[in-house]
């Protein structure tokens, strides 16, 4: 099973979705009953990737922004110079504003787990991030859920945490540098 044997297309009201489960509620329910309100709000699309009546997975995405807002949003110094190495930008190109794309949501189909899908879901996001015809951005930014198997996965595909400190909520800040796709 691969990708490339579903269609990839963008949600419109005209899609049934009431037949998805990644055994997740609130990933499931995202996708029922929010995806495209959010859609229609502009803050957020939602693709698909689909065969005939069956979502095998689908994503979210939206345009987002990792920003120096220091403590406020638990950034200290320390924590962004850190990036600043880690993503290996030279002293003079640093900004307080990186350039982003933010994974919302993401899910595949209980029938569709443990065969890949979901790391060649990922290699997607990564590959339509950066598209020519996409804004430039730098990082993918995602809120895993602090629970083993979403933060294995995340790692995996060469996602890191932004810092230690938000270690025990529920969702962790992770990145991914684009830049190393090049």
């Amino acid at each position: 099973m691969s990708l490339g044997d579903f269609d990839f297309l963008p949600l419109d009201e005209s899609i049934d979705l009431s037949g998805f489960d990644c055994g997740d509620a609130d990933i499931t329910n995202w996708l029922r009953d929010d995806a495209l309100n959010y859609q229609a709000q502009k803050m957020a699309n939602t693709y698909l990737f689909k065969d005939k009546d069956v979502i095998a997975a689908y994503f979210c995405i939206s345009n987002d922004c990792l920003n120096d807002e220091g403590e406020s949003r638990g950034f200290s110094n320390t924590i962004w110079n850190r990036l600043h190495r880690k993503i290996k930008l030279p002293n003079d190109k640093r900004i307080k504003m990186y350039p982003a794309v933010k994974i919302g949501r993401l899910g595949v189909c209980l029938g569709c787990q443990k065969t890949g899908l979901a790391y060649e879901l990922m290699d997607f996001i990564k590959g339509f991030a950066v598209s020519d015809i996409k804004p430039a951005c730098r990082l993918l930014l995602i809120d895993a859920y602090n629970k083993p198997r979403q933060i294995n996965y995340y790692e995996v595909n060469g996602f890191q945490f932004l810092f230690d400190e938000d270690a025990k909520r529920e969702k962790r800040i992770m990145y991914f540098d684009l830049q190393k796709l090049e």
